[in-house]
């Protein structure tokens, strides 16, 4: 109930878009099917991150500086992660990719990369489960969004 309440608050504030709203619903809404799901299935936590693609990271950057009073956690010339209580926001500008959200993460118990994309291809193969950057991985909801699975602690 805490990070439905967080993601309302986020949306009221208008740090995070109707799409972002509704895309965290949809992850959070994957919990109950998962813990009811076989011993195989994952612990999701927490709401890690919500990544946005973003036109102009500079732009982006005050804008989320002003209207937040965010920390910045780590930025570059192409991406700026504001640190949250629980998790951080980044923006990211990278050529190609559609502004808006890009995905939501999700921080579960006990993250081994191999075995969580391994149970993702047996449990839940129609949601397309890849791995990323060799430790990052992401599948599709049932309604085409971006959803990456993490440990807890990833990026704090």
């Amino acid at each position: 109930m805490e990070e439905i309440e967080r993601l309302v608050d986020l949306y009221d504030c208008h740090a995070i878009s109707r799409r972002a709203l509704l895309g965290g619903l949809v992850a959070l809404s994957l919990r109950p099917r998962l813990a009811q799901g076989s011993a195989r299935s994952f612990r999701g936590r927490t709401i890690n991150h919500v990544s946005l693609e973003v036109s102009d990271v500079s732009r982006s950057k005050e804008f989320y500086r002003r209207m937040l009073t965010l920390a910045i956690r780590e930025e570059g010339t192409d991406f700026c992660e504001f640190r949250l209580e629980n998790g951080f926001l980044g923006l990211y500008a990278e050529p190609g990719r559609s502004r808006g959200i890009d995905h939501i993460a999700i921080g579960i118990d006990d993250y081994k990369p191999a075995a969580v994309l391994e149970k993702l291809e047996t449990e839940f193969p129609t949601s397309k489960p890849s791995l990323e950057h060799g430790d990052q991985v992401y599948f599709r909801d049932p309604d085409g969004a971006r959803v990456q699975l993490c440990s807890v602690d990833y990026k704090r």
